[in-house]
Parts: C-alpha cells; sequence; structure tokens
C-alpha cells in the first residue's frame, strides 16, 4: 500500500471514532451532569496520551518550545470542545457535525487577518456559497419567527464551533512547525482536565450544561456508566493519536477532503439511533457547505503546486 493509502485508511477510522464518541455523548445526556461527560472525555484521555507521547519522545515527552502557542491552543480546543457537546445535547447529531465542519470557510475569513494571506475571486465566491449553505441549515427566520423546531442556542452553539475551531486550526498551523504532535495532545488535556477539575471543586456540576440523573457521585460510586465514562475518554486519546498518525503518511489535502465524510456518517447514526431525520433546508444547506469546503480546499492546493 502506498503510504497516501496508508493516511487515508487511518484518518477514516479517525473519522468514525469521531462520530463515534460523540454519539457517546449524545446518549449520556440526561444520565449524567454535563460537565462529568466533559471531566470524563479529557481526563480519561490522559493515560493513553501518557503512554504515547514517553514512546515518541521518551524524557522529552513534556517539552514545549512556545508555551503562549500552547495555551492560545489549550483555550480555543477547550471552547470548541465544549460547544460541539453541547450542541449533541440539543440539536441533531448530523445538523452539529455539518455546521462544525463548516470551519474552513472561517478559516478563509480569517487567514488575511492572522496569516496575511490573500483570498483571491473563486475562495471568495466559495466563502459566501458557503455561508449560505450555513444559513440553510440554520434557518434564521425560522428561529426569529419561532416557526424553528430547532434549539436556538444549540444551533449558535454548534455555529460557535465552527469559528473558534477555525482559530484553532490557524494556531495548530504555527504550532505544526515548533512542537511535536504527541507533546501537544498532552498537554492540551491535562491543562483542560485541571481547569474542569477547579471548576468542579468551585462549582459542582451543575452550573453548566444538561443535567443527569447523576453527578460527581458517578465517579465515587460507579455502575455502568462509570465504565461507559471511561470508554468515552479512551476513544478521545484514540481519536487524537489517529489525527496525528494521518497526517505522517498522507498528504494534508488528500485528508481534508475525506473529512466531509462524517457529515453523512452522522446523519445515519442519528437517523438511525435518533430518528434524526433532516430537513430540505438542512440537506441542501450541507451539500452546498461541502462543495464550498471542498472549493477552499482546490485552491489551497493550487496555490501550494504553483
Amino acid at each position: 500500500m502506498t503510504s497516501n493509502l496508508i493516511g487515508s485508511l487511518i484518518w477514516l477510522f479517525f473519522i468514525f471514532l469521531s462520530v463515534f464518541s460523540h454519539m457517546i455523548i449524545k446518549s449520556l445526556t440526561g444520565e449524567v451532569d454535563f460537565i462529568i461527560t466533559l471531566f470524563a472525555r479529557f481526563v480519561y484521555s490522559l493515560p493513553i496520551l501518557i503512554i504515547l507521547a514517553l514512546i515518541a519522545r521518551k524524557t522529552l515527552f513534556l517539552q514545549i518550545n512556545n508555551w503562549s502557542n500552547i495555551l492560545i491552543r489549550s483555550l480555543f480546543g477547550f471552547v470548541t470542545m465544549i460547544m460541539v457537546f453541547s450542541s449533541l445535547q440539543l440539536i441533531p447529531i448530523g445538523l452539529t457535525t455539518a455546521l462544525a465542519q463548516s470551519s474552513a470557510i472561517y478559516v478563509t475569513l480569517l487567514s488575511p487577518l492572522i496569516l496575511r494571506e490573500k483570498i483571491g475571486f473563486f475562495r471568495w465566491t466559495a466563502v459566501i456559497t458557503g455561508l449560505i449553505g450555513v444559513l440553510l441549515m440554520i434557518n434564521p427566520i425560522g428561529i426569529i419567527e419561532k416557526t424553528s423546531e430547532l434549539s436556538s442556542l444549540g444551533l449558535l452553539l454548534a455555529f460557535g464551533s465552527a469559528i473558534t475551531h477555525a482559530g484553532l486550526a490557524l494556531i495548530l498551523r504555527k504550532i505544526g512547525k515548533t512542537e511535536h504532535p504527541a507533546s501537544t495532545a498532552l498537554i492540551h488535556n491535562l491543562i483542560t482536565s485541571i481547569i474542569i477539575f477547579i471548576s468542579i471543586i468551585f462549582f459542582g456540576t451543575k452550573f453548566y450544561g444538561t443535567q443527569g440523573k447523576y453527578g460527581i457521585e458517578i465517579l465515587i460510586l460507579p455502575n455502568f456508566i462509570f465504565y461507559y465514562l471511561i470508554f468515552l475518554g479512551i476513544v478521545g486519546s484514540l481519536v487524537q493519536y489517529l489525527m496525528a498518525q494521518s497526517y505522517k503518511y498522507a498528504e494534508a489535502t488528500i485528508l481534508v477532503t475525506l473529512r466531509y465524510l462524517a457529515i453523512p456518517v452522522a446523519a445515519i447514526f442519528g437517523f438511525i439511533i435518533w430518528d434524526e431525520i433532516p430537513t430540505f433546508n438542512q440537506l441542501i444547506g450541507g451539500l452546498i457547505v461541502i462543495g464550498s469546503c471542498l472549493l477552499i480546499t482546490y485552491r489551497e492546493i493550487k496555490k501550494i503546486k504553483n
């Protein structure tokens, strides 16, 4: 097998596990407090990430060259996770995934300001078209007129996650030049785990997000849901590892085009498990977003070749 094929296969497994982790989070809604789900996702991923970082870097597994960039990366990553996880509890998983995947549009919009990149006519066309697709999925008129059955907060969170993910993507471009991915993933999860742990101590587990049947007691007197939470952390660590590994084998331009497979995969599972049926506007809007993002990717490839 060629390296691109190996990388693509790893990436496809990464996409499936990403959607699977979102399914776990959605299924835990009403069972445990949201903060506990967030705690499990980061804290229980640490053991595997520590092992992977030790294997990759040995005694240098905690070495970071630019801490300010890592802290910014952790901030954007943490906020993005909170928004995505929260929206999963409020709106269909396929819609959350589609809106989150529109981040390429906002990366292009932010590039001139942050990376001093020029945007040509075709990319501007793709951005404007993509924004139209996002508006179709969100249906702001329906929200204003209160004819939409979707949670306006859930839509806002999913939309916001795409913007913060765009900021994350831009900072990762800088970090990739100076830091090892195993160390950055470990440090990010460690910082986030500490923040969540301190928040639970001072505010408890009910100050944000959907409340469930169980709070902190699920971590003290565990039942089957406790092991479900551990599994979420393991899946989360594998997601980060597979993403980093795929870039070692395949070209980034190939992987970016495959990322949009997450949208139909999430929509299919949403229909099978939760009977979530996308509206006509959501289908058309999703297709427009995918098309515009692929056009942006095509222009990026052409720019690199030139």
